[in-house]
C-alpha cells in the first residue's frame, strides 16, 4: 500500500510525497495506539504482551481487531525478493494487520 501525504512542516519543500513501508506503517500504528492509550485512560507502555494475548484470540473473537493476511502478491522491488503472505504467518508483522475500531477498544482492555 502506498499513501500520498501532503507536507508542510519543511517550508523548502511543500507537497505531495508518497510514503511507504515503516515510513507509512509505523506513523499510523503510532496514532492507533495513541487511540487506545486515550480509551484506557493511561499510556499503556510496551504492548507486545497485550498484542500477542490478543492475537492469541484473533483467530476465534474478530472483536480482537487483528486480522490475518492470508494471501498477497509478491512484492519485490529493485532485486530486493519479497514474499507472498500466507495464512498464519505475515513476514511484516508476524501477525497480520488491524481493523482498528476493533483494535483500539480491545487493546486499551488488555493494557
Amino acid at each position: 500500500m502506498t499513501r500520498a501525504v501532503y507536507s508542510s512542516y519543511n517550508p523548502k519543500r511543500v507537497g505531495w510525497d508518497v510514503y511507504v513501508g515503516t515510513s507509512e506503517a509505523s506513523p499510523l500504528f503510532a496514532g492507533i495506539v495513541a487511540l487506545a492509550d486515550r480509551v484506557a485512560g493511561h499510556r499503556l507502555g510496551d504492548i507486545h504482551q497485550a498484542l500477542y494475548s490478543l492475537y492469541a484470540q484473533s483467530s476465534r473473537n474478530p472483536s480482537t481487531g487483528i486480522v490475518d493476511v492470508k494471501d498477497g502478491t509478491n512484492n519485490s522491488f529493485a532485486g530486493v525478493t519479497g514474499f507472498t503472505a500466507v495464512r498464519g504467518y505475515d513476514m511484516a508483522t508476524g501477525v497480520g494487520t488491524v481493523d482498528a475500531a476493533r483494535f483500539v477498544p480491545a487493546l486499551a482492555m488488555e493494557g
